[in-house]
């Protein structure tokens, strides 16, 4: 028993048995709201530790995750901030990646209103390519790609780079989508010259329907006529 209840009983001792009693009715509700808070009911969120763990993940997608409740009262109902990302089974907190890359917050909220978030980051795949390069010897021809997998057919955008760096050769291959699954790659007017050597380009393409990515390597051959 603390000092203070002690000290109270002692200053009540004077004031009778109905100052006494209300002391220990005083002292029981505060008992009681103590041990209710730290339970987690039924007045409302606790000032009790609640988190989710893991608090930051990786999950490829297609994989699953169950994230656990540390903390917090049953039952937990459980949210996914981007479904496009990933999905949380609401009373279960399995959670599984979807085909889009990013990151989602996963939000648990248990019986009392305490709240708990955890961060998932979906990395996304690689496309793959049909063939998985080009090595060009003639000028404004064009080069048909297939997307073979992980493709969501939005369509592509890319980045078109020369390895050779300080090549004074200017000119690069155009890249161009010719339908949600293919795109063109079309060589520059001119070849370069045979001091200037073969150019290799580093063409790197992006899904942006799901924002998968990945690079294709693309040579023209110099002109040796």
């Amino acid at each position: 028993m603390s000092n203070f209840i002690k000290n109270s009983i002692e200053r009540l001792k004077n004031k009778g048995k109905e100052g006494i009693l209300f002391l220990i009715l005083s002292v029981g509700v505060f008992v009681a709201c103590q041990g209710a808070l730290e339970d987690g009911t039924p007045f409302g969120p606790s000032t009790s530790v609640f988190k989710i763990l893991p608090s930051t993940s990786i999950v490829t997608t297609g994989a699953t995750l169950t994230f656990t409740p540390f903390g917090g009262t049953t039952p937990y109902s459980w949210t996914s901030s981007n479904t496009s990302i990933g999905t949380i089974i609401v009373n279960t907190g399995v959670f599984t990646a979807g085909t889009t890359l990013g990151t989602t917050t996963v939000t648990a909220v248990d019986a009392v209103g305490n709240v708990a978030t955890a961060s998932v980051t979906i990395p996304g795949l690689a496309l793959t390519f049909d063939p998985i390069s080009v090595v060009q010897v003639a000028v404004d021809t064009d080069n048909v790609i297939t997307v073979t997998a992980n493709s969501s057919g939005a369509g592509f955008t890319a980045t078109v780079v020369n390895n050779n760096t300080g090549s004074t050769y200017l000119l690069k291959p155009t890249f161009s989508t010719t339908t949600g699954t293919t795109f063109t790659i079309t060589s520059p007017a001119t070849l370069p010259t045979d001091a200037l050597g073969n150019q290799t380009f580093t063409i790197t393409v992006t899904d942006p329907g799901n924002s998968n990515t990945a690079t294709f390597t693309y040579v023209v051959q110099k002109d040796t006529v």
